[in-house]
């Protein structure tokens, strides 16, 4: 049988918070943020790192080579994992904070120059920060993804968050039912603040369900079902 071609699907566009930033505000005020994570990447400055001769006589690295690339080390204060791979490049995750970020690698190389292992600290830079906030009512998100079809992604069957996604910056925003909203893909904490106040401001306050409290994804999406029957 002669293959059916099948049309490309629409490229999604995606929202400039900049075309908000002169909608007037209400009253509402908007919620707080907070860190949950910083990854950040730095360098030991070293062209190779023998991973598993490290591995094999320092107790506190975990590699598996044959479940991944890098290896594994920890520490509690800040609360953070960095990997290490054999090109000397490090990636540290956990972080509150941009500052912690920071402090945790310089650890990490410390602990290993502590060891013999002649490295240093190069080339820190933050990749991503994730951040949560909490609106104090639901949220509207069949009515908002139909207000703004072709720049938000949701498809509730197979998540329950709608999808924001900007453009300057490029951040992602996932929006739940019960008013929760995480925020990832920024370098910077301005960043967040910055597009999270145009996009409260501009669209999601105009999408705030004060009538219906319940908070289920999955009973907001029956009765939805429901009434457009």
């Amino acid at each position: 049988m002669p293959k059916v071609k099948r049309g490309k699907k629409p490229k999604r566009k995606k929202i400039n918070p900049d075309d908000f930033k002169h909608v007037k505000t209400k009253s509402e005020k908007m919620p707080n943020f907070e860190l949950q994570n910083v990854v950040a990447t730095f360098n030991l400055g070293v062209d190779y790192l023998d991973l598993r001769a490290i591995a094999l006589h320092k107790p506190f690295v975990e590699y598996n080579p044959h479940k991944f690339a890098a290896a594994t080390i920890r520490i509690r204060e800040p609360r953070t994992t960095a990997l290490a791979f054999a090109s000397g490049n490090m990636v540290c995750t956990g972080a509150k904070t941009e500052i912690q970020a920071r402090l945790a690698g310089r650890k990490y190389v410390r602990i290993l120059q502590k060891h013999g292992i002649p490295v240093s600290f190069r080339n820190f830079k933050i990749q991503n920060i994730v951040a949560s906030a909490e609106v104090p009512h639901t949220l509207k998100l069949i009515e908002l993804s139909r207000a703004y079809g072709p720049y938000v992604s949701y498809e509730p069957d197979l998540f329950p968050g709608l999808v924001f996604r900007t453009t300057a910056p490029k951040l992602v925003f996932l929006l739940f039912r019960s008013g929760k909203i995480v925020i990832t893909g920024a370098k910077c904490r301005k960043e967040i603040e910055e597009t999270f106040k145009k996009l409260f401001f501009g669209i999601i306050i105009n999408y705030i369900d004060y009538e219906d409290t319940c908070a289920s994804s999955s009973d907001y999406r029956s009765k939805m079902r429901r009434m457009a029957n």
